[in-house]
């Protein structure tokens, strides 16, 4: 069944080469021989592509001698799927910001893995050879690249890229550690009440990786360094700087600064990552450390014109409010 799909990937070859001038009016493309070659695809399967190509008006045949552009009219210029592990607010704001910079001439679809490695292999299996792009936010996710290439398409990765594939795929990436380090070095003026910073983080999902910008700032700047998976059933410690990307401890720590009497941004700091509207309202305004979707949206797009394969480090900084 997987084969019988990846024909697609030959038609979408053409149409690619025919947008970007490559093939025009009247020219030869390879032949049936040359693709069965270069995909790995059956001779039967690679009839199938042309004759979705002349379904289209794009080719046609000429018996004993080949096929031949017929029209330049590609009405779609991208097929695009994007995977994503899941969809909040601040992945609503990439996805927004992508299909805004895009434009009106590709076709994009959206599918969620949710963080689920078997339902992420079975969406790869299913679509490959569907689409001429693959936008993949894949995470944490191992052993990938043979799978990858498989797909049929250009593959970009998002938000994550284990360094196993660097080279190999385009990627629009966050770096994690040194993120949060460059975030907390900008509020250093504002960090200076504090001795001590706390990372508080539990969930799988969430990036090791942060615990690494967070000690090597307090090595730097002589602050002492903590973690925690959960702030249940823990004091709030006056001059201690909490960071958490969860909404659960957000709340723990809160409710239990208020009954000690201790208030955010005098007693103790509070610091969130991944910026979210009700971030202006918490806590009379939480300080918060974030990529910038919008612009990572926009990246992606550049990387979709950009045939050269290239690693782009995506801007985070630090956003202050009255919490810290």
């Amino acid at each position: 069944m997987l084969r019988e799909k990846r024909f697609k990937s030959i038609v979408h070859s053409v149409e690619w080469d025919i947008l970007e001038g490559k093939y025009k009016l009247g020219d030869r493309i390879p032949s049936i021989n040359f693709w069965k070659s270069k995909t790995g695809l059956s001779r039967s399967s690679v009839v199938l592509a042309m004759e979705e190509l002349k379904s289209r008006g794009l080719v046609e045949s000429e018996q004993s001698v080949g096929y031949f552009v017929s029209s330049t009219r590609v009405e779609i210029a991208h097929r695009i799927l994007l995977i994503f592990n899941e969809l909040n607010s601040f992945k609503q704001d990439l996805y927004n910001s992508f299909l805004n910079t895009l434009g009106h001439n590709a076709m994009v679809d959206l599918d969620l893995h949710n963080f689920n490695r078997k339902s992420f292999d079975m969406l790869l299996e299913e679509e490959a050879g569907k689409y001429s792009i693959y936008v993949i936010m894949a995470g944490r996710f191992e052993n990938l690249e043979q799978q990858l290439r498989k797909l049929g398409g250009r593959v970009i990765l998002v938000d994550h890229c284990q360094d196993s594939l660097r080279g190999s795929f385009s990627s629009v990436t966050q770096n994690f550690a040194m993120d949060v380090y460059d975030a907390l070095v900008s509020g250093l003026p504002q960090l200076s009440k504090y001795r001590e910073l706390v990372l508080v983080q539990s969930s799988p999902k969430e990036p090791l990786e942060r615990y690494d910008g967070v000690q090597l700032f307090c090595k730097d700047y002589g602050f002492e360094c903590g973690f925690l998976k959960s702030m249940e059933g823990f004091p709030i410690r006056p001059g201690v700087v909490y960071l958490t990307p969860e909404d659960r401890e957000i709340v723990n720590i809160e409710l239990a600064a208020r009954a000690q009497g201790l208030k955010a941004g005098r007693d103790y700091g509070l610091v969130a990552f991944n910026e979210q509207v009700t971030n202006e309202i918490l806590c009379g305004g939480l300080t918060t450390i974030s990529t910038d979707f919008v612009q990572m949206g926009k990246t992606l797009v550049d990387l979709i014109k950009d045939k050269d394969i290239r690693t782009v480090r995506n801007p985070s900084k630090l956003i202050l409010r009255n919490s810290l």
